[in-house]
């Protein structure tokens, strides 16, 4: 059976076989395509580079789950073992990866013997960061620059080291889509090359290779797996094909649970190709030994680590339990699969994004316009490349694009189904970074189809968009995501001058706060606050801002470490003053219009009852917390607005507000009551200067007997009203113990604070009021 397993093979075809394999998969092989293609050499080299850029410039940790990844491979650096799937190595975060197979983090471990990584380091968490609002930063530990400088030691050294393994997967798995490329291009070298471009370059790519995170080999070894499949589509399930692509797989499966996509459309690919190679005579020996030549690796390497699995933890596989019970129900009919089919739309758009740009823990990303240029890529690769298949005399061409179709499908299937199962419309697109080489190739080939005779320029531009814009990345994206406040004059920050000291470790110098616009609640408020560090305190205190309205009642409020996670208190540097804006999200918690001030503090998150305390600048004690500005409070924009109605007054002052309405209580009061006073003003005009009420108990003879002084509209203070406000306010005025039972008479004033003089007033007929005040009503003491 020509280019099909023998029946009865004899050692000199298996030596051919073996040499065929040899030259097409060996290193040596690898080597001798860079030196006979020096544009993949320098493009090979530009992508190790670049991600050891990366890998420097990134933060520690600041990967999805890279203390986690990281811990695992130093275990096997540090006992030579494998770690129980039932203890966790970490508890800073939510989740640990001692679950995951562990191929990559041998890989990982083996140069971290060289370092001595029981240093006693361990990362101090942001706990704020995964908010996902950026408020509060998005890095996810904080930093010190002390500590994560050059040179590394221990820990750190160990990362970077784990991190370089990651440089040289991804480097190797270029060489793996060059091998593709040439497959289903062979008369288009261009096309190759272009391809190795696209993806050397590519951000998603060029991050996960420049972290600790198995998906980097998961993609490599993926992208081999579709490499090999093809290869058994266009020559048949040859020996060294059959085997490499059972190595291959087993080896994904080692890597992580996602690769039991894979599975299917292996099974898939074998019969697909044992049916479009057949023979009449042996067909089922042949079946039979590629059967059991692919299944070989198959069951020994994987079938090794979920025996381990069942044995240690109970279950073959020991993550996601939810997915699995769900998945499972299905399969065997004990009910449906219940997914959130209506995320589907979003969890696309989501991993699309997040396949081509997404850092950090998948909080730092690009602006749109970047997301739009790789679409239209995407796009005018698929549509060329069909033009293109409909013009080729491409071998097998209809078996290749199934089986690269049945791959996409499955590798797109499984992580969305469990995202939909999750009710999540997060779809990570480093999940399916092993059809990296298959959109790199329909990118190259399609515009080669589209560009017709510009391809020489366009096959440069395909290159360099890539390229320009992970170079660009770095200095426009992810440095300034995790860069300290840069120094500022504290003459140039804008605010009214605070000198305020929190501890002994900051002085809020100025403070800002838009007070003649206001808020309407249910929008942000920005806070501008500029600090001069005095000295880094032991443990990080959280900064709290908060909007207060009336009695202390919080409209809303943040919670951060300074400078967006990037300043904590504890990794601050003395005698740096920075300046930044804090956007206060809003809700109307209280009555509106009311009276907002801010209130800043620092607080332990582990002891939220102990604060830094708070002095003036001649150092007398202010408190825990510290108020500054006056702003008027909206109402929602979401609430109904009353038509005004033409309600009469029964009294006007000075032209600045009409009484509506004021009540007390009809029963009598006793001695040490405090009698409520229930009033309804219209504001006419805001008053010029600060203006106060005064409600007055007189006796027969009109002396005041009690008297109680404060704002009109305690909820609102008057500099903030606004004409046609309708305002309601309450107002107690308690009767002295000592007082006599009697008739009293209780009126109201309006006066200016400054020189206590009071606003004539009138009734409704326009008749001015002796003394311009208003007489409420008796008051009857028992």
């Amino acid at each position: 059976m020509a280019g099909v397993l023998a029946s009865s093979p004899s050692m000199a075809t298996l030596s051919s076989v073996s040499d065929r394999l040899s030259n097409r998969l060996s290193l040596a092989s690898m080597r001798a395509a860079l030196r006979r293609e020096p544009w993949l050499a320098i493009i090979v080299a530009g992508h190790f580079f670049l991600a050891l850029w990366y890998s420097m410039a990134i933060p520690p940790w600041e990967a999805h789950d890279e203390w986690p990844h990281y811990r695992y491979a130093a275990y096997i650096a540090e006992n030579l073992a494998l770690p129980d799937p039932n203890q966790r190595l970490t508890t800073e975060f939510e989740f640990d990866e001692v679950t995951q197979p562990p191929l990559y983090y041998i890989l990982a471990s083996i140069p971290m013997l060289l370092v001595d990584t029981q240093d006693g380091y361990r990362p101090v968490v942001n706990p704020y960061a995964p908010r996902g609002t950026g408020e509060a930063g998005v890095n996810f530990v904080l930093h010190d620059p002390d500590i994560e400088k050059w040179p590394w030691r221990g820990t750190l050294l160990a990362l970077h080291l784990g991190r370089f393994v990651s440089v040289l997967i991804g480097s190797f798995g270029l060489l793996i889509t060059y091998r593709l490329a040439q497959l289903l291009s062979p008369n288009s070298p261009g096309v190759a090359l272009v391809a190795v471009g696209v993806h050397a370059f590519a951000p998603q790519y060029v991050f996960l290779g420049s972290v600790i995170t198995n998906d980097i080999l998961l993609a490599v070894l993926g992208a081999g797996a579709l490499y090999f499949m093809l290869r058994m589509v266009v020559e048949g399930p040859t020996l060294g094909i059959t085997l490499a692509l059972g190595a291959v797989t087993a080896l994904a499966l080692l890597t992580k649970y996602l690769a039991l996509a894979y599975l299917p459309v292996v099974a898939l690919t074998l019969l697909f190709a044992l049916w479009l190679h057949r023979t009449r005579r042996f067909e089922i020996e042949h079946s039979a030994l590629a059967t059991v030549i692919l299944l070989a690796p198959i069951v020994i390497l994987g079938g090794w680590w979920l025996l381990r699995n069942l044995h240690l933890a109970g279950v073959a596989v020991p993550r996601d339990p939810v997915s699995q019970a769900a998945i499972r129900a299905g399969l065997i009919g004990e009910g449906e699969i219940i997914a959130n089919v209506s995320l589907i739309g979003p969890a696309l758009v989501y991993g699309f994004k997040t396949f081509w740009v997404s850092f950090g823990w998948g909080n730092v990303g690009a602006d749109d316009w970047v997301y739009g240029v790789w679409l239209v890529l995407v796009i005018g690769g698929i549509l060329g490349t069909l033009f293109w298949v409909r013009r080729t005399s491409l071998p097998r061409r209809g078996a290749l694009l199934l089986t690269i179709s049945l791959f996409t499908a499955a590798v797109v299937a499984l992580p969305l189904l469990r995202e939909l199962i999750h009710n999540s419309p997060f779809l990570r697109g480093r999940y399916m970074m092993s059809l990296a080489p298959v959109l790199a190739w329909l990118i190259a080939q399609g515009w080669q189809q589209l560009s017709g005779r510009f391809w020489p320029w366009m096959q440069k531009l395909l290159v360099l968009w890539p390229a320009t814009l992970s170079i660009a990345l770095i200095p426009w994206l992810i440095l300034p995501s995790y860069a300290p406040p840069s120094p500022i004059d504290p003459a140039a920050a804008p605010g009214a001058t605070v000198n305020a000291v929190f501890g002994d470790s900051a002085e809020l110098v100025k403070a800002y706060v838009d007070a003649d616009v206001g808020v309407t609640a249910g929008k942000g408020l920005p806070v501008t606050l500029t600090w001069r560090v005095l000295a880094r305190t032991k443990e990080p205190y959280t900064l709290a801002i908060h909007l207060v309205g009336p009695g202390g009642v919080s409209y809303g409020g943040v919670t951060t470490y300074p400078g967006r996670g990037n300043a904590a208190t504890s990794v601050w540097q003395p005698g740096l003053v920075f300046s930044e804006t804090y956007w206060i999200p809003t809700e109307a918690r209280g009555p509106t219009p009311a009276t907002g001030r801010i209130a800043i503090s620092f607080f332990r998150p582990n002891d939220a009852a102990h604060y830094l305390p708070v002095k003036d600048r001649q150092g007398a004690l202010i408190g825990d917390s510290l108020f500054f500005g006056e702003l008027r409070i909206e109402p929602p924009a979401s609430e109904p607005r009353l038509a005004p109605v033409d309600q009469p007054a029964i009294a006007r002052f000075g032209g600045i507000v009409d009484l509506l309405a004021a009540r007390i209580p009809e029963t009598p009061q006793r001695a040490g009551w405090a009698i409520p006073i229930q009033l309804q003003w219209r504001v006419r005009n805001a008053p010029p200067r600060p203006l106060k009420l005064t409600a007055q108990l007189l006796d027969a003879n009109g002396a005041p007997v009690a008297i109680s002084d404060g704002s009109p509209t305690p909820h609102l203070s008057p500099h903030l009203w606004r004409a046609e406000d309708r305002l309601q306010a309450l107002h107690w005025l308690r009767a002295p113990d000592d007082i006599a039972p009697g008739r009293y008479r209780l009126i109201i004033a309006l006066y200016y604070a400054d020189d206590l003089a009071r606003l004539s007033a009138t009734d409704a007929q326009g008749r001015p009021l002796p003394a311009s005040a208003w007489t409420v009503g008796d008051v009857v003491i028992e």
